[in-house]
Parts: C-alpha cells; sequence; structure tokens
C-alpha cells in the first residue's frame, strides 16, 4: 500500500499517510489544508511483495530442492 507524505500548509508540519490508491483523492478533498511534499530524502514507497520465495532463490534453490525430494522416498512432502 502506497504511502504518501503530507505538509499542512498553516503550520508546516509533515506527515507520512499510508493509503490505497483508490482513497487518495478523497483524504485530499476532505483534508484541504494539506499538500502533497516530497522531502528531499523520500523516494517513492510502496508497500509489496510481488515474487514469490521460490523465484527470489532461483534455480540453483529448485534443483536442490528437487534432488532432496529425490533421495528422500514416497513419503516425501517436498513441494518443488
Amino acid at each position: 500500500m502506497p504511502q504518501y507524505e503530507f505538509k499542512n500548509s498553516e503550520t508546516g508540519e509533515i506527515m507520512e499517510v499510508t493509503l490505497r490508491i483508490s482513497e487518495y483523492d478523497d483524504w485530499k478533498d476532505s483534508n484541504p489544508k494539506w499538500t502533497r511534499y516530497h522531502s528531499p530524502t523520500s523516494s517513492p514507497k510502496l508497500v509489496t511483495g510481488v515474487k514469490s520465495a521460490m523465484t527470489i532463490a532461483g534455480k540453483e534453490w529448485e534443483n536442490k530442492l528437487t534432488a532432496i525430494k529425490n533421495n528422500a522416498g514416497d513419503t516425501s512432502t517436498i513441494k518443488v
């Protein structure tokens, strides 16, 4: 879920808000004193996980698991 920084136009306070993209416009309309702020040290942030552990581990790890499964016998529950 995206995280946004906003700055209060009256106080100068900066806060970080986590919103769904679909909620962004409604939040801005409900909070007119807050404007989108990009601090010099901030970068776009998106909290998500899009790759499976097997994808991250790579083909060598898959080959190793296959070898373990082949040597473990018929009762093996290893999924490759």
